[in-house]
């Protein structure tokens, strides 16, 4: 039997990247195959880390092909969350520049509402709670994404940020987005799909939040 980890250096696919860049295509079907299918398990039994063996014949792939891709289950995983986190933040950017004639507290309203629906809509929550725990602790890389996933939430929330009259912009806007990930990280493991009343209270606060008075000391 193999083992899970290889020796040789592995080729890394191009899904895995930094967070708040746009996905670039892999062009490799065997690599989306490995990742599709460890997500997959990963939603069909959350809390529980697929096996290699489960991931590969799920793919129908051989090990051969996993670990031509991926130095190690934990190597799938951080792609997996990393891939996640940046479907979460296009996500965001394209209903914001959806909303972009309204003015600022649309953009910024879109974004928000973006990012919640990820908790809301039954089948995204799903897929969402497999990513975010996977993204607590499993691999040193894995738990920075949650960081990772807040600051490029926050680039996004800063020029509307900026033009709602917020003193300090970038620490508004990353304010929000942890409130965001936070209300997610909430949501998604009390398996509850937020209402649109919670949904509206959390989107107020926050937009309240951003208009503030700036606090600091003087």
């Amino acid at each position: 039997m193999k083992s899970e980890t290889n020796s040789s250096p592995p080729v890394r696919p191009a899904a895995p990247g930094r967070v708040g860049e746009p996905e670039e295509a892999t062009g490799d079907e065997a690599a989306l195959a490995l990742l599709d299918a460890g997500l997959a398990l990963m939603v069909a039994a959350p809390g529980r880390r697929p096996r290699v063996a489960d991931i590969v014949a799920a793919a129908g792939l051989s090990n051969d092909a996993f670990y031509r891709f991926f130095a190690s289950k934990d190597a799938l995983v951080e792609a997996i969350v990393e891939r996640g986190a940046r479907t979460v933040v296009g996500y965001v950017r394209h209903r914001m520049a959806r909303a972009s004639d309204g003015g600022p507290e649309a953009r910024l309203r879109a974004g928000i509402e973006a990012a919640l629906r990820q908790a809301s809509a039954e089948d995204l929550a799903r897929q969402t709670r497999a990513v975010l725990s996977n993204a607590t602790g499993h691999t040193p890389r894995a738990a920075h994404v949650t960081v990772a996933l807040v600051d490029a939430l926050a680039a996004l929330f800063a020029q509307p940020a900026a033009e709602l009259g917020a003193g300090d912009p970038m620490r508004a806007a990353r304010t929000t987005a942890g409130g965001v990930v936070a209300a997610l990280q909430y949501w998604s493991f009390t398996e509850e799909a937020p209402g649109r009343v919670e949904t509206e209270h959390l989107v107020g606060f926050l937009l309240a939040g951003v208009r503030a008075p700036d606090c600091r000391r003087r």
